[in-house]
């Protein structure tokens, strides 16, 4: 792993809130750091790249910049946009191109022996929920009770046992929600309603889970072996199913992690080879932690202008600013 006197590049949308106080923050430190949408390859950003014996050498051009790739020796993976490329040409050339530039641009990047906050191998991996959840479970992390099934009766019949003994089911979107080039629509959470659940379920695979009685809900954000969390309070019943739903009824506050979280969310991390990750957890009225999901990527920015002291901003300056594991 090189040591932290090269180039940071964050690669991410151009206009990214998120992303703006930490390119800030590490060009006052001093840090040479480079912002780079994958959006601009290859109309706009050229790659040289020549394979050598230690691996991939060369250049990334992007505007009036040249990154040298043997002087990375951070990259964050925030959040870049899609492949721009000619609209008059026809869609089969430009999947193919797209198909292309990926390989190309992400394959030579992503062999880098640098720090990645994530590689975007792992965060493909951990975007599959079913995966969460079962790592969730072996690391001792409680999450709800959860069934995924294309099977009508096994769908009514969770949703009865848990409405027998006086719990409501909901539904998840298992992807989180309908994504285009054009346009991004979540899914929310709803209640199951029993009635409903006829031979439609057949159609495609549909997670449904023992609904949670909240006290709040908890968004943890790591950074490296860093854990910053977040007491988010709904002040609706909209915001109590789903706290997406309406921000503005939303209040927040900082809260203790237990050790034994602590613990199972370094082993998740661990599993997944993540540096960096957005958890969601429910705590009940009795105390009791239970896990919902990871996001590899998860937004932090508004946490911090509700909680300026929560500190994960600095966190991940520190980090991409060090460049090692």
């Amino acid at each position: 792993m090189k040591s932290g006197t090269g180039t940071v590049v964050v690669i991410t949308a151009q206009h990214d809130a998120t992303a703006d106080p930490v390119v800030l923050a590490l060009s006052e430190r001093g840090v040479d750091v480079v912002r780079f949408d994958t959006a601009e390859f290859p109309a706009r950003a050229t790659l040289a790249a020549s394979l050598t014996g230690s691996g991939w050498g060369g250049a990334l051009h992007v505007g009036t910049r040249t990154i040298d790739l043997d002087s990375v020796t951070s990259v964050w993976w925030r959040r870049p946009g899609e492949f721009r490329l000619p609209e008059e040409w026809t869609a089969t050339t430009r999947a193919f191109a797209a198909s292309e530039a990926r390989a190309g641009l992400l394959g030579v990047l992503g062999s880098l022996p640098v720090r990645w906050i994530n590689h975007p191998a792992a965060n493909l991996a951990v975007n599959y929920k079913p995966m969460q959840l079962a790592v969730a479970a072996t690391a001792g992390l409680d999450p709800p009770a959860t069934i995924i099934t294309t099977d009508p009766i096994q769908a009514r019949t969770f949703t009865e046992y848990h409405n027998a003994a006086g719990r409501e089911v909901i539904y998840k979107a298992l992807g989180g929600g309908v994504y285009t080039a054009d346009s991004a629509a979540a899914i929310p959470t709803t209640v199951v309603d029993p009635a409903t659940l006829d031979d439609s379920i057949s159609s495609t695979a549909v997670l449904l889970q023992e609904r949670i009685k909240k006290a709040y809900e908890v968004r943890l954000t790591v950074v490296g072996r860093r854990m910053f969390a977040a007491a988010i309070h709904a002040g609706s019943d909209a915001t109590r199913l789903d706290f997406r739903a309406d921000y503005g009824a939303l209040t927040y506050g900082r809260v203790s992690i237990p050790e034994r979280i602590v613990t199972g969310v370094t082993a998740l991390m661990e599993r997944f080879g993540l540096l960096f990750g957005a958890l969601d957890f429910a705590v009940s009225p009795d105390g009791r932690w239970r896990f919902f999901e990871i996001n590899a990527n998860g937004q932090y920015h508004w946490l911090e202008q509700h909680l300026p002291d929560l500190g994960i901003t600095d966190a991940l300056v520190d980090a991409l600013s060090e460049g090692h594991a």
